[in-house]
Parts: C-alpha cells; sequence; structure tokens
C-alpha cells in the first residue's frame, strides 16, 4: 500500500483529524545520577530528551505534550505524580527510567486508574526488534529460521516475547559471564543476528550482524512514539503488550528502504504507518486515513 501524504505547512499526516485534536500526553523526564541507557551513559540528558520528545509530538501530531521533569527515581512518587497529572492527559512517556522501576510505576498507575504509561524502553525495544527483523531479511534468512544471540536481556525484558511475537524462530541468551565457557565469536558462528544490549560484543564478533542501542535513545525512540501515541490514545488503552509492540515493529520494517536497518525520521509514511498497524492489532478504527495513487 502506497502513502503519499504530503503533510500540508503543519507537518502533519492527512486524515489526523479531531480524533487527536485536543488531546494532552506528558513526557516525564526522570533526571538523576547515574541515569544510564544500554549500559552507556546517555548524550542526550533526560531533560533534553523531554523536550525534543515533546518538540517531536507537538510537530508530528495535533496532540498536545506536557513537560514534567523529576528528580526521584523512586516508583512510588512518580506514580503520585502521574496520577497528579491534570485530568485531560490521556497518555504518559516516561524517559530516563530503568526497567524494573518503570515496570513498577506503569503498573501502580494502572492499578490505580491512571492513563497508559510507556517509556523510552517500549519504543528502544520496537526499533531494535525491527532493526533486527531487516538485518535477517538482508541476509536472505526468513524470520521463522532466524537465530538471535541477545545479550544482558534483562535489560530490554520486552524484548524477547516481541522477537517471538515478529516471528524469529530461535533465541539465545548470553552473558559476559558466559565467555570463558562460550565464547561470543565463537556462538555467532552458529547464530545469524547478535542484538548487543550490554555493549560488550569484542571486534570481530558478528561484522555485518549486530545490533546495538544507540547512547541516544532518541535517534530510535523517535521513530516510534508519535504514531504509537496517535494509536493508544482517545480509545481508554490501559497497557503497552506485547502485541502492541510488535505492530510498531512491523510498521518499521515493512517501510524501511532495503538498504537500510531502519527507515528515516523524514520518511512521511512513518507515523501513519505505526497508527495504522497498532491500531489494527487494538482493533481500533485508524487515526490517519489510507490513501493510494
Amino acid at each position: 500500500m502506497t502513502n503519499n501524504h504530503d503533510g500540508g505547512a503543519s507537518g502533519l499526516p492527512d486524515g489526523a483529524g479531531p480524533v487527536l485534536t485536543g488531546v494532552s500526553v506528558a513526557v516525564v523526564a526522570v533526571s538523576t545520577t547515574g541515569s544510564r541507557t544500554a549500559g552507556s551513559a546517555r548524550t542526550r540528558s533526560p531533560w533534553v530528551a523531554m523536550e525534543d520528545y515533546a518538540a517531536l509530538i507537538r510537530e508530528r501530531t495535533p496532540m498536545r505534550p506536557l513537560c514534567v521533569p523529576v528528580t526521584t527515581r523512586d516508583p512510588h512518587v512518580l506514580t503520585e505524580r502521574v496520577l497528579g497529572l491534570p485530568g485531560g492527559v490521556s497518555a504518559v512517556f516516561v524517559v530516563g527510567l530503568g526497567p524494573v522501576d518503570s515496570a513498577a510505576v506503569a503498573r501502580e498507575v494502572i492499578e490505580r486508574g491512571g492513563p497508559v504509561v510507556l517509556t523510552e524502553l517500549d519504543v528502544l525495544t520496537a526499533a531494535v526488534v525491527a532493526a533486527t527483523i531487516t538485518l535477517l531479511r538482508r541476509r536472505g534468512v526468513p524470520p521463522r529460521a532466524g537465530r538471535v544471540v541477545i545479550t544482558n536481556s534483562q535489560w530490554a525484558p520486552l524484548l524477547a516475547p516481541v522477537l517471538i511475537a515478529s516471528g524469529v524462530g530461535d533465541l539465545s541468551s548470553w552473558h559476559e559471564r558466559d565467555a570463558e565457557a562460550f565464547p561470543l565469536r565463537r556462538l555467532m558462528d552458529h547464530n545469524d543476528v547478535l542484538v548487543d544490549l550490554a555493549g560488550c560484543a569484542p571486534d570481530g564478533a558478528a561484522v555485518g550482524r549486530t545490533v546495538t542501542v544507540p547512547a541516544d535513545g532518541f535517534v530510535h525512540g523517535s521513530l516510534v512514539l508519535p504514531g504509537l501515541l496517535a494509536a493508544l490514545c482517545g480509545h481508554g488503552v490501559r497497557t503497552v503488550t506485547v502485541e502492541v509492540v510488535a505492530a510498531c515493529v512491523r510498521a518499521l520494517a515493512l517501510i524501511t528502504p532495503a538498504d537500510r536497518m531502519l527507515p528515516s525520521l523524514d520518511d512521511r509514511r512513518l507515523v501513519p504507518a505505526v497508527a495504522r498497524h497498532v491500531s489494527r492489532a487494538l482493533g481500533h478504527p485508524v487515526p490517519y486515513r489510507d490513501q493510494q495513487r
């Protein structure tokens, strides 16, 4: 299906329509000493990322972003901040929080009837899985026949389930403590793609076959967030599930050019594609019109 949105002067895709107009979302940035991503220091601080994500939402959707900087990682305090947001906030996007605390905040907010909570880790997971799928495709390996090794898999708890939901047939987890008994280079002789979340792969372990998470999470997260928010808001969605993230993966993989691992942020199909695939996975009307020429 070809999508030919010209975006108009506002930069918004045609068909954004009244469904999302007036919807507010909060971008919550947690900035404390030691805020890190994928085992590497961030090159863009959570508060700067918050402003950049808010600008992205403002530019790519009709939604109104609200910036909420916080200086605590305490899940209970963060939950209270989220529940204390204005009643019109339909979704909360959290930047700078690790997987355990993110899950704790999302769970408590759900239990107390608050808005859907999604995190930078959710959108990074979608981008990493999409890059894995496109890398397998470029190597001529169908996902169901693909063999993927993940380092530091606990950093992204949804990664393995989303890879499975995306059709990848074989997954292995590797930790640095395994290096003596199972050297990573030797392991990659029998596997197709390395997803190196730990950033610990030795040079030459999987040349041209490695997916990493950039220290600047915005690079990947910006591909997913606007379209995902467009699909989640206004429908009473409570949680970001494996199926939702896998729908983002399908959208990214389908529009990625053959010579790239991920689509360009400038691709005008990006927001509508993610929004449509997630909406269909949820059984909701799509927020953007399909257009064909």
